[in-house]
């Protein structure tokens, strides 16, 4: 921050309704710093709203997950060695609750040591000698997290955004237009998809995703667990026709 600010970057706090304008590309950036506007003309913008765990996956196998308060985001349900609601399937760091490099080589080190034992690979002793260090290690590095993630909890607007917000950006749809369909009747994400296609763009809604999902549980005054989030279809991520055919050899 000291570096940024002898090179002259300003640094704006308790920022709220952040806007990009511009109609074909960004032309400028408008917001509050408080309670006083700035509008900034530029062509160039970098945001970032925060990280979440990548669902696709775990999702697409079935895996149970929750929604966390704290994080503002679903999570994978999980034992305290990282299984998952199905037997055999683990998972370490940042894919099952945002932690942070270190803490997630932690997190693996208390995985593997769980399918080793399972395995028969390793003696009771030295499971539970290494599973302290590793959970000690773990431990202290989470000391920080509830911190971390009460500052840097994502703004309100983001995950309840106003109705002219695009949301998803890939089928262009508003959030307007997602609680229009929530209040005719509709009462998850899935049917929003099939309501408004949102979610079924290149980026298989992990833009949108938390988003849909949370404007529909406040339209409706359900819990996000009990809203749920998109239905996961491969391709998890794009692949062109000729990666298709790459895979089938000529007969």
């Amino acid at each position: 921050m000291a570096a940024l600010r002898r090179r002259g970057v300003q640094i704006h706090r308790r920022v709220s309704n952040l806007r990009i304008d511009g109609a074909e590309r960004a032309s400028a950036v408008s917001f509050h710093a408080g309670t006083r506007p700035f509008r900034i003309e530029l062509d160039l913008i970098a945001l970032h709203e925060g990280v979440i765990p990548s669902q696709q996956i775990a999702r697409s196998i079935g895996c149970a997950h929750r929604w966390d308060e704290g994080q503002q985001c679903f999570l994978p349900v999980l034992d305290p060695m990282g299984e998952s609601s199905i037997p055999g399937i683990f998972i370490a760091g940042d894919g099952g609750g945002i932690i942070g490099a270190l803490a997630s080589a932690d997190a693996g080190a208390l995985c593997a040591l769980a399918i080793l034992k399972r395995l028969g690979k390793i003696t009771e002793t030295e499971f539970a000698r290494r599973k302290a260090v590793a959970q000690q290690a773990l431990d202290a590095h989470l000391t920080i997290r509830p911190f971390l993630d009460r500052l840097y909890r994502p703004r309100d607007e983001v995950l309840a955004p106003p109705d002219e917000v695009v949301v998803c950006r890939c089928e262009m749809v508003r959030a307007g237009a997602i609680r229009d369909v929530v209040r005719q009747g509709c009462l998850g994400p899935n049917q929003t998809k099939a309501f408004l296609r949102s979610g079924m763009g290149p980026c298989q809604g992990r833009m949108c995703g938390p988003t849909v999902s949370t404007i529909v549980a406040r339209e409706t005054g359900q819990t996000l667990d009990a809203t749920g989030y998109y239905r996961v279809r491969a391709p998890l991520k794009p692949v062109t026709i000729g990666e298709l055919a790459s895979q089938y050899g000529e007969e």
